[in-house]
């Protein structure tokens, strides 16, 4: 049936996308090899074109390093985590976890280096033979770039990003969601990397025997896909939380860090509790900035959030940290503590807690199962999904035997697919699907099988809690109807559809009588909100906000930005003063660090600010009033 087929190839493009460009990347090692070494058996005319191979060579051998060493890190090459994480920051990244293969990247470089140095110095000059044999092999080497595994993924990331606006009515649920009965509390629990395929006794028999005995109290969902942009830690919270990819404008490369709120515009599980008065807290063990994990909660409702820098001080050992954050028992005995606190109050609950100890490539081992190893113990990775299954059993446990949880609903689940890592070539053996669990006293134990993914995890966790909700953004309620991912175009292709309007849902705020640039800080004041600056800010007629550009380190500075406007483009630009005055052709007359320049592209009039803090909205407004009939239309 054409939307079966549609499910299998939504479901198996996360890793057919992998496959095939893993075969490319050998493919390409092996063709850049022996193109080289044919070379330094032929003769070339003159410098210039055997100068030419050689550095198409060595390109595309630097290339397919960097497409190897970024899969290690994401398990699906240059993908929409890669980028995120680039345009985010990786503060709070466990960076030490990485220096080997850092130093190994470094290292192939150079051998790479030294091939081509080698093959410099084989490849002979002659310059009485013909064109031909030096052209084709300029020309292969330059195909061999065309079809390098990370242009192909940056091409496709690109195509994705020129998808066009169209009417989402028929995908997007934005229905009111109403509560027919007492809200009940909320916990979710989700296991880092812990997907449903260890679960499977074929592939790991005695691996996850906790998890695998409180399945039959559960409501389980074992057909859970993550489509594009869901597969990474931040992505998989917002998929499940909010029903919706976690994409960002990168076609301008724009800097989304740059911003006060985490899709604003957005309206997930928190904000839609936090209105109903529910107390919510995030406890994680790793860095809150790593992936914007803090600012998407406290945009969100939450009112605790807290990550390593803010539990850290409750460790006896302040050494007893692994590189990503705290362990995975130190976590529990912190959840464990916050919900004793939470249930002595009146007010309904939320706890949302993320583990750490799973995290690829080998996993972590907490001082609770030193002694608990998988099998002989030669897998790491096996050893921490092991020991992750105890920890997460005796908390899951301790949950369900409480008084209180006649009044709670707990949801334990990955936050996606595991990357690459020690047991990769066995769980590639399996049908790779995310954990999903629902315990409540009010269901019983049933096993849903019909394909879905994580979109449908918020909509389907607040039916069971009391909502009478059938969707909600992309995400369905898997008790009453059936999942996106059962449409005959596949939940790939309806993200490339819905990525605008997705995308616009960051939201940027609008200049007002409250706006003041704040030096001091760093930051543009819209009143309620703020951004940070440098940022080159672009009005439209009405002087509301269409986009908001953010200077960051690989980017195109801000400078080349403003001289890329389209004539009659109006914009507010704050930055160093150094900046503007080189757009503007002026020498530095005043020792000053940041000044703001209003001005409408190619019009020569324009307002330059050196105390930008002075700068006032109806200055602004005024400056593009006395250009309306130039500039703008009536």
């Amino acid at each position: 049936l054409p939307s079966k087929q549609g499910v299998r190839s939504s479901n198996l493009f996360r890793r057919a996308t992998f496959l095939d460009n893993k075969k490319m990347f050998y493919i390409s090692i092996l063709a850049t090899l022996f193109i080289l070494f044919a070379a330094t058996k032929t003769l070339f005319k003159n410098k210039i074109y055997k100068n030419i191979f050689l550095i198409l060579i060595f390109l595309n051998l630097i290339i397919l390093g960097a497409y190897y060493f970024f899969n290690y890190l994401s398990g699906d090459g240059f993908n929409e985590a890669v980028i995120f994480h680039l345009i985010h920051g990786i503060k709070g990244f466990g960076l030490s976890e990485y220096i080997l293969s850092g130093i190994i990247f470094i290292f192939y470089l150079l051998i790479s280096f030294y091939f081509v140095l080698l093959a410099k110095k084989r490849i002979q000059i002659n310059s009485q033979k013909g064109n031909l044999s030096q052209f084709i092999f300029v020309m292969l080497s330059f195909s061999l770039i065309l079809f390098n595994p990370l242009i192909f993924d940056i091409k496709n990331i690109y195509k994705i990003n020129l998808s066009e606006e169209i009417s989402l009515n028929s995908y997007m649920d934005n229905s009111e969601i109403r509560f027919l009965k007492k809200s009940k509390n909320i916990i979710f629990l989700y296991l880092e990397q812990f997907e449903k395929t260890y679960t499977d006794e074929n592939l790991f028999p005695g691996l996850t025997p906790n998890i695998n005995r409180l399945e039959k109290e559960a409501i389980s969902f074992t057909n859970i896909i993550s489509p594009y942009a869901t597969n990474w830690t931040i992505a998989g919270m917002v998929a499940s939380q909010c029903g919706i990819p976690l994409l960002t404008n990168i076609i301008v490369a724009n800097n989304m860090g740059g911003m006060d709120k985490f899709l604003i515009s957005t309206r997930c599980i928190g904000d839609i509790l936090s209105e109903r008065s529910y107390n919510l807290n995030y406890i994680g063990g790793a860095d809150l900035d790593f992936g914007g994990k803090g600012n998407f909660y406290r945009t969100h409702g939450f009112k605790s959030v807290q990550g390593l820098t803010e539990l850290k001080g409750r460790l006896i050992d302040k050494n007893y940290k692994s590189f990503w954050g705290l362990y995975d028992d130190s976590l529990y005995e912190i959840n464990e503590d916050r919900l004793s606190n939470l249930r002595a109050e009146e007010t309904p609950f939320g706890l949302f807690t993320l583990t750490l100890d799973t995290h690829h490539p080998n996993g972590y081992i907490a001082s609770a199962c030193k002694n608990m190893l998988y099998m002989d113990g030669s897998n790491p990775i096996l050893n921490s999904i092991h020991c992750a299954d105890y920890m997460a059993g005796k908390f899951i446990d301790k949950i369900i035997d409480d008084k209180s949880f006649k009044d709670t609903v707990l949801v334990v689940l990955s936050d996606h697919l595991a990357f690459n890592n020690s047991a990769s070539s066995t769980l590639n053996i399996g049908d790779r699907k995310n954990l999903f669990y629902i315990f409540s006293q009010d269901h019983e134990h049933q096993i849903i099988t019909k394909p879905a993914s994580m979109f449908d995890v918020a909509p389907t966790v607040l039916g069971v809690m009391g909502a009478s909700i059938r969707g909600m953004a992309l995400g369905r309620n898997l008790l009453i109807t059936d999942s996106l991912v059962e449409s005959e175009i596949g939940i790939n292709n309806i993200i490339k559809e819905v990525r605008p309007e997705i995308v616009s849902m960051w939201s940027f705020p609008n200049l007002n009588q409250e706006f003041k640039i704040l030096p001091k800080d760093k930051k543009l004041s819209f009143g309620s909100r703020y951004t940070k600056f440098p940022a080159l800010i672009l009005l439209d007629n009405n002087l509301n906000t269409k986009e908001i550009i953010f200077d960051f380190y690989y980017a195109k500075s801000l400078s080349k930005r403003v001289a890329e406007l389209q004539d009659g483009e109006r914009y507010l630009w704050v930055d160093t003063c150094e900046n503007i005055y080189i757009e503007i052709d002026i020498e530095k007359s005043k020792d000053v660090d940041f000044c703001s320049l209003v001005g409408v592209k190619n019009n020569q009039k324009s307002i330059l600010n050196i105390n930008p803090e002075n700068l006032e909205f109806d200055e602004i407004y005024n400056f593009f009033h006395s250009t309306k009939k130039s500039f703008f239309e009536d």
